[in-house]
């Protein structure tokens, strides 16, 4: 069964657009629990004209592999714009390694040092947390983000392949259970 996040009390993410760029800073850890709706808002933001997004990570103890598939996401969405489209600011040791590993560094520019944004930028706190509605939206969405790290790099089906297996198994469960439902 997918790990619920259900307890934590952290992890909103707070959000700004300035120009053409969407800049989201994760308050707390960065999870499937509050990140699965960040895909859909970017992809609108990018629809309207925004041509890249930013990722402040000084808020942001850590991430999960779900919140790496988001990046992946955000990086890989404009494929005819050239250049990169991810900048992460702010990066403890933990996450750069976590971006090196999953073969995430030739896609995003990463900041060295520290960098604060404008005073003022007006960051307005999302709430992704109820992204997608439903359970069978959310497993897909889990399953699609981590088939994007591994279609990276090789070394992400070891990492990732048996944990994409368990969410389809599980995303097959629950299908068959909101099947069953909509018959009684």
């Amino acid at each position: 069964m997918v790990k619920s996040m259900e307890n934590e009390t952290d992890g909103s993410v707070e959000v700004a657009i300035l120009g053409k760029c969407v800049y989201l800073k994760p308050l707390g850890f960065a999870t499937q629990r509050n990140s699965l709706g960040i895909p859909e808002f970017l992809d609108a933001m990018f629809r309207t004209g925004c041509t890249h997004a930013v990722f402040d990570l000084s808020k942001c103890p850590g991430m999960d592999s779900t919140f790496l598939g988001v990046i992946a996401d955000a990086a890989t969405a404009l494929p005819r714009r050239r250049g990169k489209t991810v900048t992460i600011l702010n990066a403890n040791e933990r996450s750069r390694r976590q971006l090196h590993r999953v073969g995430l560094m030739p896609l995003v520019r990463l900041h060295e040092g520290e960098l604060y944004p404008l005073e003022e930028l007006r960051l307005r706190k999302m709430d992704f947390v109820d992204f997608p509605r439903n359970r069978s939206d959310r497993l897909e969405k889990i399953r699609d983000l981590h088939q994007k790290l591994v279609r990276l790099n090789e070394g992400n089906q070891e990492l990732f392949g048996s944990f994409i297996r368990m969410v389809e198994e599980e995303l097959e469960q629950n299908r068959r259970a909101e099947e069953e439902q909509r018959q009684q």
